[in-house]
Order: structure tokens, then sequence, then C-alpha cells
């Protein structure tokens, strides 16, 4: 039973991180993942997905980091938002749909900015 309210709570932070994003401002969107990707390793180890939900927000916290210069800070938003997009459009009953979206994160793909 822990396991389930863990699970729950886990999805109900990613959505609301990813909500956060959206609606940040682009030069918080850096300060918002750097606050928030801690309690998936904090307060969430053991769930499914604990360890790529820190890696996904703290990656995208390193692009503001990146030696890419002035446009890091937009590479930070613009992946930010996009993460934080498909995110919600996932469908959180399906273990499965979950499970896809951390492993597309985990390639080069869904990093590209168009």
């Amino acid at each position: 039973m822990e396991d389930a309210i863990r699970e729950s709570r886990f999805l109900q932070a990613m959505t609301e991180v990813a909500n956060k994003v959206l609606e940040a401002e682009r030069e918080h969107i850096y300060d918002l993942v750097m606050e928030e990707a801690e309690q998936f390793i904090r307060e969430f180890l053991g769930s499914s997905h604990d360890g790529g939900a820190y890696a996904l927000w703290m990656e995208i916290s390193d692009l503001y980091d990146s030696p890419a210069g002035p446009a890091s800070e937009e590479a930070c938003e613009k992946i930010g938002r996009k993460a934080a997009a498909e995110w919600l459009s996932v469908d959180k009953s399906s273990p499965n749909e979950i499970d896809k979206f951390f492993a597309r994160w985990q390639t080069p793909e869904p990093w590209q900015i168009s």
C-alpha cells in the first residue's frame, strides 16, 4: 500500500513541477527546476522513476550552465517547457506510458531545439 501511495504522490509531484515550469517566466525556470528536482530523490526514493525525474530536471538545469553561452537560458526554457508539456500529455494511469516518457528523455531526440 505504501508503494502505491508513493507512486501516486510521485506522479502528482511531477505534474506540479510541469505546471510550474509552464507558468514560469524564462529567467525563473532554472531556479525552479533546481529547487524542485531534489524532492525526487529525497521524498520519492523508491518510486519507479525517482532517478529519472531527478536526472530529467537536473539535465534541464544544466542547459543553463552550458558553455553554449547566451542561448543557454533559452535552451533551459525551451527544453524545460517541452518536457513539462510532454509530461502533462502522458496518461498517468498507464505505467507503460510513464515508462515511455522517461525512456524517451534518455535519448538525444527530445533534447533538440527546433
